[in-house]
């Protein structure tokens, strides 16, 4: 068996996030588009703010929740950003016990509302409301560093039928 080397996600202060993109985005992966367009767990309609996760398999998590119930063969072709940005994420604390009900969003807004309109760090760590044991990180396109932020990779990347096909049994 081949050795593999543990991989720091952190290291010289700077963070390795992942983030699946369907194909028709591939041009603009760092966006905050959609999120802007349609808001989200952590911002309102109108603040766009980039989505990333802390590991490939937490990225695919989360995108397995927002696709629609289409047979395999349908779905979107994904691919994998391996992204890396040039700071440690700060850790939001204090979150209200209903932070993951869609009908408490606005909380979640109002607790990053200073963030959201003025950011003072790019990215904010936040568990993941699909396992909240993991963490996705939240990137702020106005914050000054934006444009540091490094694609290491892009490719393809198959969801296993197997998933898929749990999911609509």
């Amino acid at each position: 068996m081949p050795e593999r080397s543990v991989y720091n996600p952190v290291a010289d202060n700077r963070t390795v996030a992942y983030r699946l993109v369907k194909e028709r985005f591939l041009d603009t992966p760092l966006s905050p588009e959609g999120a802007r367009r349609y808001g989200g767990r952590w911002n309102p309609a109108g603040i766009g703010i980039l989505y990333t996760s802390a590991s490939p398999e937490l990225a695919l998590l989360e995108q397995l929740v927002h696709l629609p119930a289409l047979p395999y063969q349908d779905l979107p072709r994904l691919f994998l950003i391996t992204l890396a940005f040039p700071s440690i994420p700060k850790t939001v604390e204090k979150l209200s016990p209903k932070w993951r009900e869609p009908a408490n969003y606005h909380e979640n807004h109002q607790l990053l509302e200073n963030w959201l309109n003025d950011p003072d760090v790019m990215a904010l760590k936040v568990p993941s409301a699909v396992v909240a044991e993991s963490y996705n990180f939240l990137l702020h396109p106005l914050h000054k560093n934006y444009e540091e932020i490094e694609i290491l990779s892009t490719k393809a990347f198959n969801i296993d039928p197997r998933l898929w096909n749990v999911r609509n049994a």
